[in-house]
């Protein structure tokens, strides 16, 4: 399995969950690049087709992959091989798959139907990156903090509202993983780092604030251990 190919995609993927990804023990480090990679790979397909089937098509290309990965062939993709070297069972990815089937039709979306996917997509993220750093955690707070998470990156322009939702949900699960132990914090620090950066930038919405500055936001939080 080529990690470093994948790192480097998932770079230029996804910046936040690349950084994130580091702070995962050596041990975990790997199954979460697979992980996040799998994840930002297909969150970006309805973004980038203006046909909704051709979206169709490529979200059914992942299906048939963990079909393949099933069956112990799919080593001719870095995705594939690090499915094989981190198995996790099909119907535990399937939700980042089937959650997108509703972002493809070219039409706008309303907050309601935004936070329906990322209730969809994101807690199932969330509790495959927990069960990956071997770190339990209560269901009800990876359902906040996953539903926050991604509906702040589904969050429309001029989209206030949907951004002020996404930084409420976001600022109860901070705060419900700080009230944790500090051992329950540090097994799940790696999973929620992306939760305390989601939450910055939904409190910041529309600003974008500039790269340096979430790295030392990010810096902060996986040393003192608290989002």
């Amino acid at each position: 399995m080529n990690e470093e190919l994948l790192r480097q995609e998932l770079r230029g993927l996804d910046g936040d969950l690349y950084l994130c990804h580091l702070f995962a023990p050596a041990d975990k480090r790997g199954a979460l690049l697979m992980l996040y990679h799998l994840y930002a790979d297909i969150a970006r397909i309805p973004a980038t087709v203006s046909d909704p089937m051709v979206g169709a098509i490529r979200l059914q290309w992942w299906r048939d992959l963990l079909d393949a990965v099933a069956n112990g062939d799919a080593r001719g993709t870095p995705i594939g091989e690090a499915l094989l070297a981190h198995p996790i069972a099909k119907d535990r990815i399937l939700p980042l798959i089937d959650g997108r089937e509703v972002a493809l039709p070219e039409a706008t979306r309303g907050g309601g139907e935004l936070e329906a996917e990322a209730a969809q997509v994101g807690p199932a993220l969330i509790r495959l990156a927990a069960e990956i750093c071997g770190a339990s955690c209560d269901d009800a707070l990876l359902e906040t903090a996953g539903t926050g998470f991604e509906l702040m990156r589904l969050v429309p322009q001029n989209g206030e509202v949907v951004a002020a939702r996404a930084a409420n949900l976001l600022a109860e699960a901070c705060a419900a993983f700080n009230k944790l132990p500090r051992r329950e914090r540090k097994r799940l620090l790696p999973v929620f780092l992306p939760i305390g950066l989601a939450r910055r930038q939904a409190q910041n919405f529309p600003s974008q604030g500039s790269l340096l500055i979430y790295q030392l936001i990010l810096l902060k939080m996986a040393f003192t251990g608290r989002l």
